[in-house]
């Protein structure tokens, strides 16, 4: 008996066909449900389906990079960690980041404490060639900033603080260079002055990531930082926290091939109160510390928080 092959729409492309058949072989190879594997990819199960049996109203390309994104973080990950999710916030650090080099500006990226700000942008210096990541402190001086830039790009025979400047302007001139600067709400006006010069003179992007806090010192209009304002091409909106898909992908990359229930991932998205940190470090780690053989289930979930976290119940 013969099988006859599916007949595909004219807007599926081979290319496309192929990563179906791809992601078909990963599917069984993985003992991944379409369900599982679509959370991970931030879509739909529903569209994942369409997409694998071909009845896709549009061409399936977008998405199809997105599950092969997904399949190859799954792949990545080991058994105790959570591989790297792309999030609403990480998407955002990305783009902060990719404006700032593009049109050698200033970007400004604000986020409260734990949604994965410094954890996306940390990544994204790692992976991404000719990107330098700083992180300033409380008790940095102007001088401990220029010899902190002078290290991260390579400057070691310049003596005074001074010709380390210069030095470090040199070294970054007419280069793709980008400097991000994470907590940057604890420079004071002195540093960012040095920062904007920086900036002026080696004709570089520069990416200023903190807390919300930063915005309130840079926001005001004709304060003291309006020169770094009108050199800011992007600036959105402080992130409060991640999304409940970002939650959902990252619940499911901790877990890798078992499905996950959505009154779970609700529930333990209830729980982080939008916290990635809370989410991953908190919760997640402590069901697969106490779990053994339980059921990850809503009881589960419930009884790790009042136990392991003493986190008031939401029952």
């Amino acid at each position: 008996m013969t099988t006859t092959a599916p007949t595909w729409p004219a807007h599926y492309t081979p290319a496309d066909i192929d990563q179906i058949g791809i992601i078909k072989a990963w599917i069984s190879q993985h003992a991944y449900s379409q369900a599982a594997l679509a959370r991970l990819a931030r879509i739909s199960p529903s569209s994942l389906n369409q997409i694998i049996k071909g009845s896709y109203a549009t061409s399936p390309a977008p998405l199809l990079k997105a599950i092969e994104s997904a399949m190859r973080h799954a792949d990545e990950t080991s058994a105790d960690a959570v591989s790297i999710v792309e999030t609403s916030v990480s998407r955002l650090a990305v783009t902060a980041c990719t404006m700032a080099r593009r049109y050698r500006n200033f970007a400004v990226l604000s986020a409260y404490v734990g949604t994965g700000k410094t954890y996306s942008l940390k990544h994204y210096a790692r992976s991404t060639p000719n990107t330098h990541l700083l992180e300033a402190d409380p008790t940095m001086t102007p001088q401990t900033l220029v010899k902190k830039l002078a290290r991260l790009v390579g400057v070691t025979e310049a003596s005074s603080v001074a010709d380390k400047f210069e030095a470090v302007v040199e070294q970054l001139t007419d280069t793709d260079s980008l400097i991000i600067i994470d907590e940057a709400e604890t420079l004071t006006p002195h540093q960012l002055h040095i920062v904007r010069r920086l900036r002026d003179k080696a004709g570089i992007g520069i990416v200023l990531a903190g807390t919300e806090h930063l915005t309130g010192i840079l926001k005001p209009l004709h304060g003291q930082f309006d020169q770094i304002r009108s050199r800011t091409g992007f600036w959105p909106a402080t992130v409060q926290a991640i999304s409940a898909d970002d939650a959902a992908a990252l619940v499911q990359s901790a877990f890798g091939a078992e499905e996950v229930a959505d009154d779970v991932v609700a529930r333990l998205y209830a729980y982080s109160k939008g916290s990635a940190r809370m989410l991953v470090e908190g919760l997640i780690a402590a069901i697969k510390q106490f779990r053994r053989d339980r059921v990850l289930d809503v009881k589960l979930v419930d009884a790790v928080a009042r136990q392991a976290l003493c986190l008031q119940s939401l029952a």
